[in-house]
């Protein structure tokens, strides 16, 4: 049977950690590991997770790490670890597929199950060798897990026909905690970047540079807004009046694009098809050009994000 390995990064959870530690060993599909790398926390984090890993020895693991390395970095560095006794599974017959798991939601009961489903099609089209990415939709709830809204995506209105490696240098719409990741994607991860915004955005350019990304629209876990939420989620009517009074932001929002996308070029573009490559040299060329000419490349090279308000605000920026 193929095992999912799940990797959670952790920072002062002891809130809603229990919890969504029960919902992944409740998962209707067996064969699971849980990896869980701490960040430093000074709560009951440590306690709770040294109680599961006790309890379910042989299925959860867990370390902490010396210093403070942001969950960006944190994901990253599991994911690299995870990879390891992957290859080890392959030599004996055994697929390994990777997710990773926020410390603060709740995971229906099938995630698992119907997560590997839609992963197993996109192999059966394109290959394993193929570096693949799946993910999915999400309900919205409350600390209390009081429902907010049915679907992440609709509450954003992002547009998930847009995944192209040009839209997903301007703007990232998977959810980390949706996503699983196949062999083929992970095994590329060998340098931690300095530079990534997320790590889901990371992996959302790596696979669509490389392999393809996959999208099953179906809710698999609650994604828990609360005060300590790290990235969280607002309504549609917030984020327009958020972006309209933080220009300053916008820019930086958009520089912070161009330094991701400069170190991603610098780690893969030797690695990635020449298309991929050349589409990412275009958008990084774009800051050196004249008004006019960023915003038409912008436009005619599909470096832009969904819906007409949020274009409009990146077109003022630009």
């Amino acid at each position: 049977m193929d095992k999912i390995v799940i990797l959670m990064a952790t920072y002062q959870g002891e809130n809603y950690l229990e919890e969504q530690l029960d919902s992944i060993v409740d998962q209707d599909y067996p064969c699971w590991e849980l990896m869980v790398c701490d960040d430093g926390s000074t709560d009951r984090t440590m306690e709770i997770l040294q109680a599961y890993q006790k309890r379910y020895a042989g299925r959860i693991t867990v370390c902490q790490n010396k210093e403070n390395l942001g969950g960006t970095k944190n994901f990253l560095t599991l994911l690299k670890e995870g990879t390891k006794r992957g290859r080890a599974r392959e030599k004996e017959g055994v697929r390994t597929y990777f997710m990773f798991s926020d410390q603060d939601d709740f995971w229906h009961r099938d995630k698992l199950s119907c997560t590997l489903s839609r992963m197993k099609q996109v192999e059966a089209r394109y290959g394993r060798k193929l570096p693949a990415l799946v993910f999915t939709d999400a309900r919205v709830v409350d600390g209390g897990r009081k429902e907010i809204a049915p679907s992440f995506f609709a509450l954003q209105r992002f547009n998930l026909c847009r995944r192209t490696l040009p839209h997903l240098l301007m703007e990232n719409m998977v959810i980390g905690c949706t996503s699983m990741m196949n062999a083929a994607l992970a095994d590329l991860v060998q340098e931690i970047p300095e530079h990534a915004r997320y790590h889901d955005w990371w992996m959302a350019l790596l696979a669509a540079a490389t392999g393809h990304t996959s999208y099953l629209p179906k809710a698999t876990l609650d994604y828990r807004q609360h005060g300590n939420n790290v990235v969280g989620t607002r309504d549609f009517a917030a984020y327009v009046k958020q972006r309209a009074c933080a220009l300053s932001g916008l820019k930086d929002s958009l520089l912070a694009n161009y330094c991701q996308a400069e170190e991603f070029y610098g780690i893969y573009s030797k690695k990635i098809p020449e298309h991929a490559a050349a589409k990412i040299h275009n958008f990084l060329q774009m800051r050196g050009k004249g008004i006019l000419a960023r915003r038409l490349t912008a436009l005619w090279g599909g470096y832009l994000k969904s819906g007409l308000l949020r274009n409009v605000g990146l077109f003022f920026i630009l």
